[in-house]
């Protein structure tokens, strides 16, 4: 009862003051190597709740290098590996230094933010290398569980501006067993990213200054998977999920055009995406585009690729 009532305070919260400026807050959760289409058929109440007030896909498509590197690249910069340089996870020759990650832009847009970021791959240390806190721990050291605690009392607690956690244990279990619906290991993690998500969002109902506040909650992934690895181009490799959820936001899920026609296992080249329907599904370079419209940063000054999702 109490998650639920959590949960909902963060979805209905009503201010004393409804014409009072509210101080706009923004929270992306990141889990590696969740496939959207398993997300979408796995019990998680928690995401089901959060949906109800936000716009979101399990359709959509990583239209660049299926690995982490490029991934949270895209992410955290609004830009492709054509743009940053990261085309594998030893980010040699990057050019992050020309294309910001999204905490640090907020940073020097509103000098006074908070910007933090908890995580356990910790090469996301070298995108997000300019936050005011950083707290990693590696996935193999049990970090999910321990980076997920600090980020509760973070959140509780301090002003938390602007604010990234990622978890690693959903691609753990897909490399050592399968990203597959069917395969224990890879379900009973989705499930305990859910119980994550649940617990972020009780963090910020719990918030004393939450009537005053105005959150968007944003959640993706790099990749998804293909047996137990990825960095191809299959459809199961490049299927991600997208979900923007918010005080403010409308309840909308985005599907590809022509569902069904391609099989999850097979090739999708990024010149066939309008061919089966994928053309006009979110990608990763949508969610930096999507922060900086609610916070009313120029996207063009940052030469970003994507589109806000709230357009």
């Amino acid at each position: 009862m109490k998650r639920f009532l959590g949960l909902l305070g963060f979805l209905f919260v009503v201010s004393l003051n409804a014409h009072a400026q509210k101080t706009k807050k923004v929270l992306f959760i990141g889990t590696d190597g969740t496939r959207g289409e398993v997300l979408r058929s796995i019990p998680t109440p928690n995401l089901d709740l959060l949906t109800k007030k936000a716009i979101f896909s399990y359709d959509a498509i990583n239209n660049g290098i299926t690995i982490s590197g490029p991934g949270w690249s895209n992410l955290f910069t609004g830009v492709g590996e054509s743009k940053h340089g990261v085309i594998d996870n030893s980010f040699k020759n990057n050019q992050l230094r020309d294309h910001p990650d999204f905490l640090t832009v907020i940073k020097e847009q509103f000098s006074d933010a908070q910007t933090a970021a908890f995580y356990t791959w910790i090469p996301v240390g070298i995108i997000l290398d300019k936050t005011d806190l950083r707290v990693e721990k590696k996935y193999s050291q049990n970090g999910d569980a321990y980076v997920h605690q600090a980020a509760i009392d973070f959140i509780k607690h301090e002003p938390a501006d602007a604010t990234v956690v990622y978890y690693g244990d959903v691609d753990i279990a897909g490399h050592d067993h399968g990203f597959y619906e069917d395969v224990p290991q890879y379900y009973e993690e989705i499930v305990q990213f859910d119980r994550y998500v649940g617990d972020l969002m009780d963090a910020i109902a719990a918030r004393t200054t939450r009537s005053e506040e105005e959150w968007l909650i944003l959640l993706s992934t790099d990749h998804g998977g293909h047996k137990t690895g990825h960095g191809g181009i299959t459809l199961q490799e490049r299927n991600i999920f997208v979900i923007v959820a918010g005080d403010n936001v409308t309840k909308r899920e985005i599907k590809p055009k022509h569902p069904g026609v391609l099989e999850q296992d097979a090739p999708l080249a990024l010149e066939d995406l309008a061919k089966y329907g994928y053309d006009q599904v979110p990608t990763q370079l949508d969610i930096v585009a999507t922060i900086f419209d609610f916070l009313q940063i120029d996207s063009e000054k940052y030469g970003l690729e994507g589109k806000s999702l709230l357009k």
